[in-house]
């Protein structure tokens, strides 16, 4: 009689990562905390005088519909057809810029189509609609 047996292979035991990943959770968890506290000051800088900064590019790109067939985009009027390319401009300067549509009372579903293919033509494949109250 031998003194070792020949083990199978599912019978051989295995390793238990349990209390690895119960460490790993631990230190990321104190990562976490810890790097939420860290405060970074910047360093003072004085601009020359005169300088001028640019304004900041358009940060938004807003589609109002009051009435039927007006359209106003950031605050500036303009007809149904002159809507996308004056959107697909604002986003081309800015392609960060969030985009919305809004529709007044009196607005009709084709102006609202306009709306939503302007938003759909600088890439966006859900466009959000808003009503106006």
């Amino acid at each position: 009689m031998s003194r070792f047996q020949a083990v199978p292979y599912d019978d051989q035991s295995e390793i238990n990562l349990s209390p690895m990943l119960d460490v790993v959770f631990i230190m990321l968890i104190f990562f976490i905390v810890v790097a939420s506290f860290v405060r970074e000051d910047g360093l003072p800088i004085t601009l020359p005088a005169g300088l001028e900064i640019p304004p900041d590019p358009v940060a938004s790109i807003n589609v109002s519909v009051k009435t039927a067939s007006v359209f106003s985009v950031n605050g500036r009027s303009m007809t149904g057809s002159s809507v996308r390319p004056y959107v697909q401009a604002l986003y081309a300067e800015n392609p960060d810029a969030s985009f919305g549509v809004l529709l007044g009372t009196g607005s009709k579903v084709k102006d609202a189509v306009v709306a939503i293919e302007a938003g759909r033509a600088i890439g966006l494949a859900v466009v959000p609609v808003m009503r106006e109250e």
